[in-house]
């Protein structure tokens, strides 16, 4: 029977090993068999804390003082330390429990007290449940304690509020005045300051975007780099030439000056008076293109010459007035014998009201009444 049991115990010792190498994190976080919360029944709940101090794995929970349960695991979830708990299956909390990390001992063990609060709620803490942060504290540990009454045995440092004391009255003794001044512009300076915030804020969201913008191109900026040192190297190397290069355009610019110095009346004259056709040709720009149609394809816009030719033949009318009114506006208009051909057609009875007008007689679009009808250039 005494072999048998040696070779279980180092089975067991064997098997131990083997499920714990791959997690093997210290002798302390070995499950320990029996005690509260080992149980199938058992009730698991979680507990997040700011600092989980020195307590480890196996830890004991109480509540009321009463050994209920042990940490199971001490984990980092969501970069929030996080103890998973199992309890007793009777024990009674309430949904808004607390925890708290305590001190067992003067030698540095510690445990996790559950506190049911004053305003405890109706509803019981379930299994799954979630203590969250604000609702976790720590109990002052041994070495607070003595740390907080080293401090006060010390003095706490009260001997240098005198030192403090002194260079604050050598700094603003006399310093009124500037003193004074200074909070002045201090208090105009964050005036201005807080008219400009939204320029600021639009100032930081544009260099959040070019500093985007530079990270995209990182391969760029990277070649830049790589290829800019040989390029300056390159200037210095030649920088004789470049020293000669903005010689010559000095040279070049002397001489341009002494060139149209005594031109430069005639010159300016000439630009004052290209400025009025050239305003005149800016405002008949968007009529150009369509001008510009006509002339290239006359007699016929460029538009209705589809229409106009029609396979092998021109789809053309002619209208000719060969009426004497006609004749004598376009042919005898300006002559000494302007009209006679129109006094011809009214002396064989033509109706003057049915004729064309006598270009003798048109008003002028630039003096007529109510004018001019033509808006003249500057």
């Amino acid at each position: 029977m005494g072999r048998l049991a040696r070779r279980a115990v180092a089975l067991t010792a064997i098997a131990l090993l083997l499920t714990s190498c791959g997690s093997w994190r210290g002798i302390a976080n070995v499950p320990l068999p029996g005690g509260p919360g080992t149980g199938s029944d058992r009730i698991t709940i979680y507990v997040q804390m700011a600092d989980t101090l020195a307590l480890n794995v196996n830890s004991r929970v109480r509540v009321a003082d009463v050994y209920v349960g042990r940490v199971r695991a001490i984990e980092l979830k969501d970069w929030v330390p996080t103890l998973t708990i199992d309890l007793e299956p009777h024990v009674k909390l309430p949904a808004n429990a607390r925890a708290a990390i305590g001190q067992t001992s003067l030698l540095g063990s510690q445990h996790v007290e559950l506190i049911a609060p004053k305003d405890a709620s109706p509803e019981p803490l379930r299994s799954g449940a979630v203590i969250p942060m604000d609702s976790t504290e720590s109990f002052p540990s041994t070495e607070r304690v003595l740390a907080s009454i080293a401090l006060i045995l010390r003095g706490g440092g009260v001997e240098n509020l005198e030192t403090i004391q002194t260079e604050v009255f050598n700094i603003l003794n006399g310093r009124a005045g500037q003193i004074r001044e200074f909070l002045g512009r201090l208090d105009t300076f964050t005036a201005e300051l807080n008219k400009q915030t939204d320029d600021i804020t639009r100032a930081i969201d544009s260099t959040n975007e070019l500093l985007n913008i530079v990270a995209q191109r990182n391969a760029t900026l990277d070649r830049v780099l790589t290829e800019f040192p040989p390029l300056i190297k390159h200037f210095a190397d030649t920088q004789d030439l470049f020293v000669d290069a903005v010689e010559a355009v000095g040279r070049i610019s002397v001489a341009a000056d002494n060139a149209l110095s005594p031109a430069a009346d005639n010159l300016h004259t000439n630009l004052q008076n290209l400025q009025r056709p050239l305003k005149q040709l800016g405002r008949a720009s968007p009529y150009l293109t369509g001008a510009l149609k006509l002339m290239l394809t006359a007699p016929f816009s460029i538009e209705n010459v589809p229409k106009v030719v029609r396979g092998d033949y021109l789809n053309v009318s002619l209208m000719i007035d060969l009426t004497l009114s006609a004749l004598d506006n376009g042919v005898l208009s300006g002559t000494g014998v302007s009209g006679m051909l129109r006094a011809l057609e009214q002396a064989w009875g033509r109706d003057p009201a049915t004729m064309i007008p006598d270009v003798r007689f048109t008003p002028n679009a630039n003096n007529v009444p109510g004018g001019p009808l033509i808006e003249r250039g500057e």
